[in-house]
């Protein structure tokens, strides 16, 4: 499938479900290698993402995600895909796009995928995110940890404002999400805080889980 829009990652990336009893401890330890994203390094995030009329994406019958993203730190909405072309490895396209005027401000290669496929919202995904980038062995790294991660029915493409408890919706994992992205291989000191901490690499989707935790009266 050929998308358009700006690159911002070809890498690859690790996922692991993290114990809330070892989070303190894997916090102290990422502060301790790794700097704060430009960001602030705290924040809340809301991915809404589109599907098919009978959930291709979900189904694994396209391969990737379309999702719009926002974070509480900017009024800026980005448009993105998301494909996994080979297990581990990542490639992204997003485009940046002002919130108080979607959707006519959804770059055109997002509005073609919009119409060619019928896409539509179908699950909101917010969450609390803890993001440290920087250099590791050579490496650009990217690691976060979510939690307080829920889901919800949702049938707009205009966001709800931030509210701090990011509203009532349907927890989708009890402890935190662990992902490490990265250009070639995982640097040695993330392999050896992951072992000892007894972390083991996960397939997790945020998206599917929010499908197939939501009842289909709810809607999508």
């Amino acid at each position: 499938m050929s998308i358009e829009g700006e690159i911002v990652r070809a890498g690859f990336e690790r996922k692991y479900l993290v114990p809330e009893s070892l989070a303190e401890s894997l916090l102290s330890a990422v502060q301790a290698i790794l700097p704060p994203d430009p960001y602030g390094g705290r924040y809340s995030v809301a991915s809404l993402y589109l599907d098919t009329p009978d959930l291709a994406s979900y189904r694994r019958e396209v391969q990737g995600k379309w999702r719009l993203r926002r974070y509480s730190t900017t009024e800026t909405v980005f448009a993105e895909f998301k494909a996994k072309p080979e297990p581990g490895k990542v490639h992204k396209r997003r485009s940046a796009l002002s919130s108080d005027q979607l959707p006519a401000s959804l770059p055109g290669w997002f509005q073609k995928a919009i119409h060619k496929q019928s896409l539509s919202p179908t699950r909101l995904v917010t969450y609390t995110r803890d993001a440290f980038v920087g250099e590791l062995g050579g490496e650009e790294v990217r690691l976060t940890l979510d939690h307080a991660v829920q889901a919800s029915s949702h049938q707009s493409l205009h966001f709800p404002p931030f509210d701090g408890g990011q509203g009532v919706g349907f927890p989708l994992t009890e402890g935190r999400i662990l992902e490490i992205k990265y250009e070639f291989a995982l640097p040695a000191e993330l392999a050896k805080l992951t072992s000892e901490l007894g972390l083991l690499p996960e397939s997790f989707s945020k998206y599917r889980t929010a499908i197939e935790k939501i009842p289909p009266s709810d809607g999508g």
